[in-house]
């Protein structure tokens, strides 16, 4: 159920996520009370819904709460979390009739109950940890940060040629189901039991078992005054009843998203629509850059995910390599860092000449070491000379198998995913953008970032090591900012289904394979359905009665 959501839709599923608390969810906590309605639902068949007051708390404590945070009044929130659940229960209630969950859905949603179990219980384990004192172990997934892989984008939808006309077909990108597979909720149930009592005389088991007893404290409190059993196993069956319920309902709010989104395994947005979106995101650019310049300046060096049409040719792209410094000191001589440093503070003072300062420069960058990742990105604790690296690299790119622009973004994306300690950089949207006259990288960067630029080859990188602050590096010319499509008159512009190759052939950046197709049809994706979804709650409301009773909700 690895879905995106619509902002709409995760505003009504954060609404029912259940959350544990080590307080009272329910300050009366009677059967009578949780279950009186805030809110009667006639449907247009005479079918009546009651929205209880359990479901109007458990609402507001994880959407109105964050509204009343944010400045809204109880009464602006209230209102609002009742509409939320209304939108809800009326899209719910629709779902149920287009939707069929088939046997391996409810594995998957079996599945994601027992992971929710498994996050509440560590839930609880941090927090015995915290008063025993005694940390974490770290694990490979601790280290995940450190990690530096390339991850090539997965597209959810490509352009087809179809009976003479374009289409937009819809791709799997569903993720592979877990493989745990429950068959039932009593195997959910007798697995996370097992999980947490598993005893192996260690004292992670005996943090867990712990935890394990601190949850179902505070489950069994959250039901006092309920006259319902009072054992551990029935409160534990009664919560995860609960939880799959829950989690049921969020795979019909999704399901029908995709329901509504595909029509036999063709997108329901058009080319025409993603040309459309497009030619209204490049006027908007246009409009807003050309009347201010320092605003435009701005979005190039800071934003440029966020242009989409280019006033000028002043700009460029721009990657790099970056190895840092080594800013240990050994025998109490002075770190790579402070060398540098010291360099920098005695050229600009004028103790040394600029001739001497950059023969120090190359020195330094000549001592420097990169660090090595294997093939999974991992560092491996081996180490090359930066200079070496360059070498290499520069051979890389003169190899005869090397012909093509791609061919050349494609070395250097294997030596900076290998190299580079830029973690900017990992699987970015777009390169750096550098300007002829303005920039925010360091002066070093820039200079010779502008050099290339100068020369204008694609592919081009820095003949020696740049030495900034930050440590060595290698940089690489990614090309002009240039616009896919010129605008002389706005009021004439337009696009034609054809341009929907332009589209699908630009990619953001050479270094990934996402393209401005994709980029685009996300964004409407996104836009279409919250639109389609109000239209649709309007349509289903039309035939029903809706009873507020405020006098229930007002003051709780």
């Amino acid at each position: 159920m690895k879905r995106k959501l619509s902002s709409l839709v995760l505003c009504m599923l954060l609404a029912f996520v259940i959350i544990l608390s080590g307080c009272d969810l329910f300050p009366k906590n009677y059967t009578a009370y949780l279950n009186k309605s805030v809110c009667t639902l006639t449907y247009a068949d005479g079918e009546k819904e009651e929205i209880t007051t359990e479901a109007y708390i458990n609402a507001f404590n994880s959407y109105g709460s964050s509204l009343v945070q944010n400045g809204s009044t109880y009464e602006e929130a209230a209102e609002q979390t009742i509409e939320v659940l209304i939108n809800r229960y009326v899209l719910l209630n629709h779902a149920k009739t287009v939707i069929t969950i088939t046997d391996d859905d409810k594995k998957e949603i079996y599945d994601d109950v027992y992971t929710s179990l498994k996050s509440n219980l560590e839930t609880y384990e941090t927090e015995v940890r915290d008063e025993w004192n005694m940390p974490k172990p770290t694990s490979p997934e601790d280290e995940e940060s450190d990690i530096v892989l390339y991850e090539e984008y997965v597209p959810t939808a490509e352009v087809v040629f179809v009976d003479g006309q374009y289409k937009i077909k819809l791709l799997d990108t569903t993720e592979d189901k877990q493989t745990t597979n429950f068959a039932s909720l009593d195997a959910v149930i007798e697995q996370f039991k097992n999980y947490a009592n598993y005893n192996d005389n260690t004292n992670n088991a005996k943090i867990r078992k712990e935890a394990y007893r601190r949850f179902l404290t505070v489950l069994k409190k959250n039901e006092q005054n309920l006259n319902l059993s009072t054992d551990y196993d029935s409160i534990l069956r009664r919560y995860v009843e609960k939880l799959y319920k829950s989690t049921e309902e969020n795979f019909y709010i999704t399901s029908l998203e995709d329901y509504y989104k595909t029509e036999e395994g063709y997108s329901t947005i058009s080319v025409g629509q993603v040309l459309n979106k497009y030619k209204s995101l490049l006027l908007q650019s246009k409009f807003k850059y050309e009347a201010n310049a320092e605003n435009y300046d701005t979005a190039m060096l800071e934003s440029f995910k966020d242009v989409y049409y280019v006033v000028d040719d002043n700009y460029f792209f721009v990657s790099h390599i970056l190895m840092k410094y080594d800013e240990t000191s050994v025998n109490g001589e002075l770190s790579q860092k402070e060398q540098y440093d010291n360099l920098k503070t005695e050229y600009e003072s004028g103790y040394i000449t600029k001739k001497v300062y950059e023969e120090k420069l190359v020195e330094l960058a000549n001592a420097v070491q990169a660090k090595v990742r294997n093939e999974n990105g991992e560092l491996t604790g081996a180490t090359i000379s930066a200079n070496q690296v360059l070498k290499d690299l520069t051979n890389a790119l003169e190899s005869p198998e090397v012909k093509t622009d791609e061919d050349k973004a494609n070395v250097f994306r294997d030596y900076m995913y290998k190299y580079s300690e830029d973690t900017g950089t990992v699987n970015a949207e777009y390169m750096y953008v550098v300007g002829t006259e303005t920039s925010k990288m360091v002066e070093s960067f820039t200079e010779e970032a502008r050099k290339l630029n100068e020369q204008g080859t694609f592919g081009a990188i820095s003949t020696k090591l740049v030495a900034s602050e930050y440590g060595v590096h290698i940089l690489f010319y990614g090309g002009k900012v240039e616009n896919l499509f010129t605008v002389t008159d706005v009021s004439t512009f337009t696009l034609n289904d054809s341009d929907i190759e332009v589209l699908t052939n630009a990619k953001l950046s050479a270094l990934n394979n996402k393209t401005v197709f994709d980029k685009v049809f996300e964004l409407l994706s996104d836009d279409n359905y919250s639109i389609f979804e109000n239209m649709n709650l309007n349509v289903l409301k039309k035939g029903m009665k809706i009873e507020k009773h405020k006098s229930v909700y007002e003051n709780l």
